[in-house]
Protein backbone atom coordinates (compact mmCIF):
# COMPACT_ATOMS: atom_id res chain seq x y z
CA UNK A 1 0.00 0.00 0.00
CA UNK A 2 1.26 3.47 -0.90
CA UNK A 3 2.50 5.64 1.94
CA UNK A 4 2.06 9.32 2.75
CA UNK A 5 4.76 9.27 5.41
CA UNK A 6 7.87 11.35 4.55
CA UNK A 7 9.90 8.98 6.74
CA UNK A 8 9.26 6.32 4.08
CA UNK A 9 11.46 8.34 1.71
CA UNK A 10 15.18 7.58 1.42
CA UNK A 11 17.18 9.27 4.19
CA UNK A 12 18.85 11.39 1.47
CA UNK A 13 15.41 12.86 0.71
CA UNK A 14 14.69 13.93 4.30
CA UNK A 15 16.62 17.22 4.23
CA UNK A 16 15.08 18.06 0.84
CA UNK A 17 11.59 17.36 2.12
CA UNK A 18 12.30 19.26 5.34
CA UNK A 19 13.53 22.29 3.38
CA UNK A 20 10.46 22.09 1.15
CA UNK A 21 8.11 21.90 4.14
CA UNK A 22 9.86 24.86 5.82
CA UNK A 23 9.66 26.89 2.60
CA UNK A 24 5.95 26.14 2.31
CA UNK A 25 5.37 27.20 5.92
CA UNK A 26 7.30 30.43 5.38
CA UNK A 27 5.29 31.14 2.21
CA UNK A 28 2.03 30.46 4.03
CA UNK A 29 1.06 27.64 1.65
CA UNK A 30 -0.92 24.84 3.29
CA UNK A 31 -0.47 21.36 1.83
CA UNK A 32 -0.71 17.66 2.56
CA UNK A 33 1.49 14.82 1.33
CA UNK A 34 -0.55 12.46 -0.82
CA UNK A 35 2.14 9.89 -1.67
CA UNK A 36 5.73 9.07 -0.81
CA UNK A 37 6.66 5.40 -1.29
CA UNK A 38 4.58 3.30 -3.69
CA UNK A 39 5.22 -0.43 -4.24
CA UNK A 40 5.99 -1.47 -7.83
CA UNK A 41 2.79 -3.55 -7.98
CA UNK A 42 0.73 -0.40 -7.33
CA UNK A 43 2.74 1.56 -9.90
CA UNK A 44 2.04 -1.17 -12.45
CA UNK A 45 -1.68 -1.01 -11.62
CA UNK A 46 -1.67 2.79 -11.99
CA UNK A 47 0.05 2.47 -15.36
CA UNK A 48 -2.59 0.02 -16.60
CA UNK A 49 -5.40 2.40 -15.56
CA UNK A 50 -6.90 3.92 -18.69
CA UNK A 51 -5.01 1.44 -20.86
CA UNK A 52 -6.10 -2.09 -20.00
CA UNK A 53 -8.28 -1.31 -16.96
CA UNK A 54 -11.07 1.26 -16.58
CA UNK A 55 -10.35 4.84 -15.58
CA UNK A 56 -8.41 7.91 -16.60
CA UNK A 57 -4.69 7.65 -17.41
CA UNK A 58 -2.89 8.96 -14.32
CA UNK A 59 0.74 8.04 -15.02
CA UNK A 60 2.98 7.82 -18.04
CA UNK A 61 5.59 5.48 -16.61
CA UNK A 62 6.06 2.13 -14.94
CA UNK A 63 9.41 3.34 -13.57
CA UNK A 64 8.47 5.89 -10.92
CA UNK A 65 10.75 7.53 -8.37
CA UNK A 66 8.02 6.71 -5.83
CA UNK A 67 9.01 3.03 -6.04
CA UNK A 68 12.59 4.04 -5.27
CA UNK A 69 11.51 6.21 -2.30
CA UNK A 70 12.88 9.28 -4.09
CA UNK A 71 9.63 11.21 -4.70
CA UNK A 72 6.60 12.71 -3.03
CA UNK A 73 3.32 14.17 -4.22
CA UNK A 74 1.38 16.93 -2.53
CA UNK A 75 -2.04 18.53 -2.61
CA UNK A 76 -2.40 22.25 -1.97
CA UNK A 77 -5.06 23.20 0.58
CA UNK A 78 -6.98 26.42 -0.10
CA UNK A 79 -9.86 27.57 2.06
CA UNK A 80 -9.85 24.21 3.84
CA UNK A 81 -10.20 22.17 0.64
CA UNK A 82 -7.82 20.43 -1.74
CA UNK A 83 -7.14 22.46 -4.86
CA UNK A 84 -6.13 20.77 -8.10
CA UNK A 85 -5.91 24.12 -9.92
CA UNK A 86 -2.53 23.91 -11.65
CA UNK A 87 -1.77 27.58 -10.97
CA UNK A 88 -1.92 26.93 -7.22
CA UNK A 89 1.17 24.69 -7.53
CA UNK A 90 3.54 27.20 -9.16
CA UNK A 91 4.82 28.71 -5.89
CA UNK A 92 5.29 25.21 -4.43
CA UNK A 93 7.26 24.29 -7.54
CA UNK A 94 9.56 27.26 -7.09
CA UNK A 95 10.10 26.32 -3.44
CA UNK A 96 10.88 22.71 -4.38
CA UNK A 97 13.39 23.72 -7.03
CA UNK A 98 15.00 26.23 -4.67
CA UNK A 99 15.72 23.49 -2.12
CA UNK A 100 17.16 21.20 -4.81
CA UNK A 101 14.22 19.05 -5.86
CA UNK A 102 13.15 18.30 -9.41
CA UNK A 103 9.59 19.54 -9.94
CA UNK A 104 7.18 17.61 -12.13
CA UNK A 105 5.61 20.89 -13.18
CA UNK A 106 8.71 21.65 -15.25
CA UNK A 107 8.28 18.56 -17.43
CA UNK A 108 6.75 18.40 -20.92
CA UNK A 109 4.05 16.15 -19.43
CA UNK A 110 3.50 18.38 -16.44
CA UNK A 111 2.87 16.78 -13.04
CA UNK A 112 2.68 19.80 -10.76
CA UNK A 113 1.97 17.96 -7.48
CA UNK A 114 5.13 15.82 -7.94
CA UNK A 115 8.61 16.42 -6.51
CA UNK A 116 11.60 14.10 -6.70
CA UNK A 117 15.31 13.79 -6.05
CA UNK A 118 17.47 15.02 -8.92
CA UNK A 119 19.61 12.41 -10.59
CA UNK A 120 23.34 12.95 -10.22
Amino acid sequence: MASRDPLQLLPEMWPLFSGFRQGMIEAGIDFIVTCTFRPQSEQDDLYEQGRTTPGKIVTWTKKSKHTERKAFDIAIIKNGKISWNENDYVAAGRIGMKVGLEWGGSWVRSDRPHFQMKEA
